[in-house]
């Protein structure tokens, strides 16, 4: 496969990463979108608008047409969020690993030779310092991480008997424009704004990842293109993070610089299946593709404040 136009399927195609991602690809390739178009999200429904063309389907049922078969599938429906998942297990298991075995079934039936998709850092079992793809993931905190572990065995296998070739994406705290309402990033902008207190876990020990959806976006980019050096029934995993850990306190403090507010903040204890620190080791991903994830949190803070401001 060359950088020639292809034909790409995304799932989740309103969501933050996804309606970044088709807003790129669109521009070279034939991009089609689906997403369950849930009428209570309302983020979700104002990015479909922006995109246009967004097929309403749920994944777990029949979706792929003769008319959509693409080169490319990408997975990135799913329920996320590490607390919901706690409270609502089956939605997750049934979602996140009924769905995309629902998605690989489609994709091989249908003669999909490329599966790209999206897995999670919250796989990782707790550890200090940066994880690489072999780090522990036997032992993932949060229910979440679980089903996207889950995900990734499942993927494995159907790469190994249906000769598919494919790719899991583990995301590190992504952020950025339209990002959704219940990351802590949307949290942080709506409370400074409005000058309410911010509560902010162990503030001199929590520390995450943060990663701008535009590395997110051109890493994915780079990896599709690469896609024709692996050899039939291929899985790889790549770490997409900034590689650059900072204190969820300085985010906040960003946040509220660039909004002109002062930061009123308040600890709390970090729930239990939460981890302290996230920290990607993106050399695989730079080996592989020669792309190093480069937007500084400042900068990707200040995009992030400045949607926001026109966005509220």
């Amino acid at each position: 496969m060359s950088k020639a136009k292809k034909r790409i399927l995304i799932t989740g195609g309103a969501g933050f990463i996804g309606f970044h991602l088709h807003s790129v690809l669109n521009q070279h390739h034939e991009v089609f979108a689906m997403d369950i178009l849930d009428p209570l999200n309302t983020m979700s429904n104002r990015r479909a608008e922006l995109l246009g063309g967004i097929s309403k389907s749920d994944i777990r049922q029949s979706f792929l047409t003769a008319s959509t078969t693409p080169d490319v599938f990408i997975h990135l429906a799913a329920l996320t969020g590490i607390s919901r998942s706690a409270i609502d297990p089956t939605a997750y298991l049934e979602v996140n690993v009924n769905g995309t075995l629902s998605a690989l079934k489609q994709a091989q039936q249908s003669g999909v030779k490329y599966f790209v998709y999206a897995s999670s850092s919250s796989v990782y079992t707790p550890s200090e310092g940066a994880v690489t793809e072999d780090s522990d993931t036997n032992r993932p905190l949060s229910f979440y991480g679980a089903t996207k572990k889950m995900s990734e065995i499942l993927v494995e296998n159907y790469c190994r008997q249906h000769g598919m070739i494919a790719i899991g994406l583990r995301f590190f705290t992504v952020y950025g424009s339209w990002t959704r309402t219940d990351m802590a990033a949307f949290k942080f902008l709506t409370a400074i704004d409005r000058g309410e207190e911010v509560t902010i876990y162990q503030p001199s020990q929590l520390q995450r990842d943060f990663t701008h959806v535009s590395d997110i976006v051109k890493g994915i980019e780079n990896l599709i293109e690469i896609l024709p050096i692996f050899p039939e029934g291929t899985h790889e995993i790549f770490n997409i993070g900034c590689g650059q850990p900072v204190f969820v306190q300085e985010f906040a403090q960003l946040i509220a610089k660039n909004l002109g507010k002062e930061l009123r903040m308040k600890a709390g204890i970090l729930p239990e299946n939460e981890v302290m620190s996230t920290h990607a080791d993106t050399r695989k991903l730079t080996h592989y593709t020669g792309f190093k994830p480069q937007v500084s949190v400042e900068d990707g803070v200040a995009e992030l404040v400045r949607w926001y401001q026109n966005f509220k």
